[in-house]
This record gives structure tokens, C-alpha cells and sequence, in this order.
């Protein structure tokens, strides 16, 4: 069997290496980002479908035009 020996480094010196690889080269807070595909709000199909419908107070209903219509009942 073949054994594979890592060579000797000197004490701290893994310090120095993490160094290295944490700078950064740009800042990721900086600019701003705008997607194409958030521009258009997302609409369901049929989600405003309640706008053509009266609201009922009481004995009568009350259009979204100004219209209200009295209901016997």
C-alpha cells in the first residue's frame, strides 16, 4: 500500500492561507439589481372577477359605479 505523506508546514501557517482566501475583489452590497422578470406584477386569471359584483349592506346592493338596488326579501 502506497502512503501519502503531506509535507511538514510551519505552525500558524494555515493563518496566513485563510488570509489569502478571504479578500474580496468587489463589494456585494453595492448598485442595484432589476430583473426583468419582476418588472410585471404576477395577475391570476379571473383574480379581479369580485369588481363586477355588487356588495350586499342589508336590503340592498350596492354597485362598484354608484348603482344600489333594493331587495324585497
Amino acid at each position: 500500500m502506497k502512503t501519502v505523506l503531506k509535507p511538514k508546514t510551519m505552525w500558524d501557517s494555515w493563518k496566513e492561507e485563510l488570509t489569502v482566501a478571504a479578500k474580496r475583489t468587489f463589494k456585494p452590497m453595492e448598485g442595484s439589481y432589476h430583473p426583468h422578470e419582476l418588472s410585471a406584477p404576477a395577475v391570476r386569471l379571473g383574480a379581479d372577477d369580485h369588481m363586477k359584483y355588487p356588495s350586499r349592506k342589508g336590503s340592498t346592493l350596492q354597485y362598484r359605479d354608484g348603482r344600489k338596488e333594493k331587495i324585497n326579501g
